[in-house]
């Protein structure tokens, strides 16, 4: 071999060297874990026990259209629930007389607002609480929704 090929033969061979060890450096970087964020770790809240309030049909407070509501709640609470011997009207009465309140004090226009139901849920969520001293509302589910 004359000189001039050694030297591109050497120049070649360093290349591939150097995107073998590019290659492993790179490989290196993307595999090492990146450190647990510092602060707070995220608290994940136990589901709660479902408690169905059941149907309620109420009017909306439109004037001077009539509109209604129909829906059916059910909400997810934590705590300690009042004891009944097999009649749960003591609990849900109360439940209920807020929740109608609440839903018969909207409009049509409020609810279909794109945050309209959130909102709701978050003032039933309220309402519901201040009926159970010893009970946390975690969330408010609508397996039944219906607006005439």
């Amino acid at each position: 071999m004359s000189v001039g090929t050694k030297g591109k033969v050497a120049i070649i061979i360093m290349a591939i060297v150097m995107v073998i060890a590019c290659a492993v450096a790179g490989v290196a970087v993307l595999q090492k874990k990146a450190p647990p964020p510092k602060g707070k770790i995220p608290v994940v809240e136990e589901p709660g026990d479902m408690l169905p309030i059941g149907e309620l049909i109420v009017n909306l407070a439109d004037t001077p259209e009539i509109h209604y509501l129909k829906t059916d709640i059910i909400l997810e609470v934590t705590g300690k629930l009042p004891t009944t011997e097999g009649d749960d009207t003591a609990v849900k009465a109360p439940l209920r007389d807020a929740i109608i309140s609440v839903l018969s004090s909207k409009r049509l226009a409020e609810i279909n607002k794109p945050c309209g139901k959130e909102q709701l849920k978050t003032e039933l969520v309220t309402a519901c609480e201040k009926c159970l001293k010893t009970v946390r509302v975690q969330n408010v589910y609508f397996s039944d929704f219906a607006m005439q």
